[in-house]
């Protein structure tokens, strides 16, 4: 588990009254740029408290604020920056005292962003009407977690290469979701979700994915180009690394059966999205090697 930060996010009609209802919560991790905002489902109490004009302000906000943590998301992951330093949280509570008010950031222990509200709104703010909330892990979760074990293993930074890309041969390319390199690559590595819907999607996304890196292990010429442009080589016995989120349900098993097939033909070791750090724990001594 990791130290994350979070501010209730509230809505005050009239603030001179000082009366305010919770809206929702921001969380995060500052030092991974891993953050969530999660609005409260149920709005019936909120529009028993407030009229619509302060309650169209509060919704304006949280969409916006979705919206830098989208961009700041997609910054990460393609310069390795940290938008979202320990004291952004801190300056949107002092920044918001009107219609939309922040409570002081503080800290609590979770494993992911998405964990932590998870905690919040099943301890701190009131949303009755809300329904069980369904078990999905999306891809970007498992990619955020493979990041910040990167993070803690203390993998230098100009070494991680996020939403890089293989070329095999001429024409024949496919993502890679991370490759630890400097000129020579040292691991590649992939992360994936067994635990949402649309299992056909996934799984052509998979096959396609399996059919260049095995191209890639028959020898075929091949190079990585990060996000930056920068080009590195790449040996057909690269350590190949997948992380997932298992499956559950039984449309779920069966489609993880079917690309358990590819990762095992790639010669991929493959590790749950809880065990993540076995990945970083291996970038650190082939690390030792690429410098």
């Amino acid at each position: 588990m990791s130290r994350y930060i979070y501010s209730i996010v509230r809505c005050l009609p009239d603030p001179r009254t000082g009366e305010f209802v919770n809206v929702g919560a921001i969380a995060g991790d500052p030092n991974t740029g891993d953050w969530a905002v999660r609005r409260l489902s149920n709005t019936e109490r909120i529009k028993k408290f407030a009229p619509a004009p302060a309650i169209d302000v509060t919704d304006r906000f949280m969409v916006r604020l979705s919206s830098e943590i989208a961009e700041a998301r997609e910054s990460l992951e393609t310069d390795n920056s940290h938008p979202f330093g320990d004291d952004w949280l801190l300056k949107l509570h002092h920044d918001h005292r009107n219609i939309v008010q922040l409570s002081p950031p503080v800290p609590i222990v979770a494993n992911h962003a998405e964990a932590a509200l998870d905690i919040i709104f099943g301890r701190m703010i009131i949303d009755p009407a809300s329904q069980p909330r369904q078990v999905t892990v999306g891809k970007d979760r498992v990619v955020q977690d493979l990041r910040k074990a990167y993070a803690q293993a203390q993998i230098p930074a100009h070494l991680l290469r996020p939403k890089s890309e293989v070329f095999i041969g001429d024409k024949l390319h496919s993502a890679i979701d991370m490759a630890i390199a400097n000129g020579k690559v040292a691991q590649l590595a992939q992360g994936w979700s067994f635990r949402v819907t649309g299992m056909e999607r996934l799984l052509t996304q998979v096959k396609a994915w399996g059919f260049a890196l095995e191209r890639l292990r028959r020898g075929d010429e091949a190079r990585v180009v990060d996000a930056q442009g920068r080009l590195s080589e790449v040996a057909r016995d690269v350590n190949l690394q997948v992380v997932i989120a298992t499956p559950e349900t039984i449309q779920q098993e069966a489609a993880y059966e079917e690309a358990e097939q590819v990762f095992h033909t790639l010669g991929a070791e493959v590790h749950p999205v809880e065990n993540v750090g076995a990945v970083s724990a291996r970038a650190v001594d082939l690390v030792r090697e690429l410098l």
